[in-house]
């Protein structure tokens, strides 16, 4: 059998189809299924206490204040993120939600 499109007998092409289509349904009900089972750990394992601190922060306290220090002059993302060494969408994500982003940094213990 192959799968480069040129034949031309329909029976082939119904069963090149029906192959790419299951091979299609078992990568997404793989992928879905991985996903459900990452939910249920990360759930259990905040149930279990702080065992689940989510993703490291790119950025340290002292870096952190030189942002929020920064954002409050007046300065843009791009700007203050060649400044600190942090990504620009870090930059914006702190600036946005700068709570969430202490509270990350107390969870890692930064």
């Amino acid at each position: 059998m192959t799968f480069d499109g040129s034949t031309t007998d329909p029976v082939q092409q119904a069963v090149r189809d029906a192959m790419i289509a299951f091979l299609a349904a078992t990568a997404q009900a793989q992928a879905e299924a991985t996903k459900i089972a990452q939910k249920a750990g990360i759930q259990l394992a905040k149930e279990k206490g702080d065992r689940f601190r989510g993703r490291k922060p790119s950025y340290d306290r002292k870096t952190f204040d030189t942002t929020v220090n920064l954002i409050g002059m007046g300065y843009g993302p791009s700007m203050i993120a060649k400044e600190v060494g942090l990504s620009r969408q870090a930059v914006i994500r702190i600036r946005d939600h700068p709570n969430s982003a202490l509270t990350a940094l107390e969870r890692w213990g930064l």
